[in-house]
């Protein structure tokens, strides 16, 4: 923040404190240097300190809940002080979304990007549903973010997330009713066949196969339906599936037949062991979907047409 110059000079109190304090205790706090910052130049000033909390071990708590009160003080100013209550900063520490108990802080909302280079066609999928569908679902832009559903055990309704997926992409739809022209990378995955995949995913809020979701549909068949096809090495498109009715552009999800090896690759272990485990995403927490490589497409249009050039 600018410091009016008339102010002289401004000093920081921190106070870090648990919320919970029957499970929680605060120890002493130390900073690297003085808390105070200069309307004189340099006028750019870095602190930092640290705290030790103690989370009671033998409380049976899975969360914990840690603030961050900031109050500044000027010395010609009214002794009445100027306080901030950090929201941003807020801390939660959980054991639920790993046995390993951590902590984040869990008012920022992240974004997850799918790997382009990887996966062209299953991101090229979402990018399409999140651009057109009125439901936007993950765009930042829209603030129509995802809320994660995690495993049954660990949300309120006790949801298992395939039962989503089962509603959009039902056991062996692929093999029965998938595009013929969905091509699969034999050359990646000797027994890759084609797959089902749906956005928004199925382990949020969001699905279309969530029971009483914002975005709940009947069946998979009520979804915009696409497939995807290899047209050369390193060239995916990604097509209206003409054996169907056209979009209106009023669907509430995506289906799209794909190789399975890329369905699954696109999300995997890239998600549920790196993104939501490194923002330890609980019950409900929302975050953005972002294809920074679409970002030049318009998809205002009633016909989609977009050209993502390789790298």
């Amino acid at each position: 923040m600018e410091i009016d110059p008339k102010f002289v000079s401004v000093t920081l109190d921190v106070r870090f404190d648990c919320i919970t304090a029957d499970v929680c205790s605060n120890g002493s706090q130390s900073w690297d240097g003085a808390l105070e910052w200069s309307a004189a130049d340099p006028f750019s000033h870095t602190a930092i300190g640290k705290i030790d909390h103690t989370w009671s071990a033998a409380n049976s708590a899975d969360t914990l809940d840690l603030s961050t009160k900031i109050s500044a003080y000027s010395p010609v100013a009214n002794a009445s002080a100027t306080r901030w209550q950090a929201d941003g900063a807020q801390i939660r520490c959980d054991k639920i979304s790993s046995s390993t108990p951590g902590c984040a802080f869990y008012k920022y909302i992240p974004t997850w990007v799918m790997n382009f280079d990887k996966t062209p066609p299953a991101v090229a999928h979402a990018w399409l549903i999140q651009s057109k569908l009125p439901t936007h679902p993950g765009s930042k832009t829209a603030n129509k973010p995802l809320f994660f559903l995690p495993s049954a055990d660990k949300n309120a309704p006790g949801r298992d997330p395939d039962a989503n997926r089962k509603v959009i992409c039902p056991d062996g739809w692929a093999a029965t009713y998938d595009n013929p022209d969905a091509t699969t990378v034999p050359e990646i995955q000797s027994t890759d066949k084609a797959s089902c995949d749906e956005f928004a995913y199925a382990s949020t809020y969001n699905s279309g196969g969530m029971p009483g979701g914002t975005n709940e549909v009947d069946t998979g068949n009520d979804c915009v339906q696409t497939y995807a096809t290899r047209v050369a090495q390193g060239q995916w498109h990604l097509y209206d599936d003409v054996r169907q009715a056209a979009p209106s552009w009023t669907e509430k999800c995506g289906r799209s037949a794909m190789s399975g090896w890329i369905n699954s690759t696109s999300m995997g272990g890239a998600f549920s062991g790196g993104f939501s485990g490194k923002y330890r995403l609980l019950d409900k927490d929302p975050y953005w979907v972002d294809f920074p490589q679409f970002a030049h497409c318009d998809a205002s249009k009633t016909t989609v047409t977009c050209t993502v050039p390789k790298a």
